[in-house]
């Protein structure tokens, strides 16, 4: 017992002796199993991509790419699907038989593979998607979405830095909710609150001759709306709506209610200036 013990001493200092030299052979071979092969760039900004699991390179990772386009991505383990929101889109994953939708109408993908929890689909999904493109060069891939516009970023700049929580809200939601007068903008970018909070920001590109007074009374209008109820109701955000920024600058439009106010309007002029 002691000769054997003695040798399999013996063979497990010989192989811990030759391992740092094995180990540096195979090294590559290893990592580059395991690691996901492309690099993914969407809207100038490149993602994080270290803790993937490997996959065919031309396929991606959806849950990654919602999210980091400001949607969102969900599963529901009742039905066993997932769901991505791109926007207004939504993508759906049938993984019973990898079978996908957009918008619950059947679509043709090139692959869909699912792994360690992840869900990869071939690029051909986004192209699907009004306004979205992507480019492949080698081992990256470039994707450009409609959230790529200056405005859009800097409406979502805003609501990060001020602390302003709020849903994306289209231009008939504006007119007919919240009787702001859309055709006085070129563009318009806003995200209202849920019931629970006022936070709002609303930014926007005037067209030429725009009646500032009608922008600025329907968003007063707006204001005292929240300030009637948060006087009342969760009344520690009624500082926020007292708070509340209007500003018009070099053709351009905000309006802010948010933690922040003053981080949120100094950004906004920033851009402003930079326009010039």
């Amino acid at each position: 017992m002691k000769k054997l013990g003695a040798a399999a001493l013996a063979l497990t200092l010989a192989g811990a002796m030759t391992l740092p030299a094995l180990a540096a052979e195979e090294t590559p071979i290893l990592i580059s199993a395991q690691v996901y092969p492309t690099s993914i760039t969407l809207n100038g900004e490149a993602l994080d991509t270290e803790k993937l699991p490997a996959v065919d390179g031309s396929l991606l990772p959806m849950r990654l790419l919602a999210e980091a386009d400001h949607g969102s991505a969900y599963w529901d383990q009742e039905g066993n699907q997932g769901w991505f929101t791109f926007g207004s889109d939504q993508i759906t994953v049938n993984f019973a038989d990898n079978s996908v939708t957009l918008n619950d109408e059947p679509l043709e993908v090139e692959g869909v593979e699912v792994r360690a929890g992840v869900t990869f689909i071939s690029s051909d999904v986004l192209t699907a998607l009004e306004g979205y493109s992507v480019t492949w060069a080698d081992s990256a891939v470039d994707i450009t979405t409609p959230n790529n516009d200056p405005l859009v970023k800097l409406a979502y700049s805003i609501q990060d830095v001020s602390e302003s929580f709020g849903m994306r809200a289209d231009e008939t939601l504006l007119a007919e909710a919240y009787k702001i007068p859309v055709d006085q903008f070129e563009e318009i970018v806003a995200f209202f609150p849920m019931i629970t909070s006022p936070d709002t920001v609303v930014v926007g590109k005037l067209t030429e001759g725009a009646d500032q007074q009608a922008v600025a009374d329907a968003l007063e209008a707006y204001r005292q709306s929240q300030e009637d109820t948060f006087s009342w109701y969760l009344s520690q955000h009624l500082p926020k709506v007292q708070d509340a920024r209007t500003v018009f600058e070099n053709g351009y439009f905000l309006f802010l209610i948010g933690e922040n106010a003053d981080q949120g309007e100094q950004l906004f002029r920033d851009f402003v200036a930079a326009q010039d």
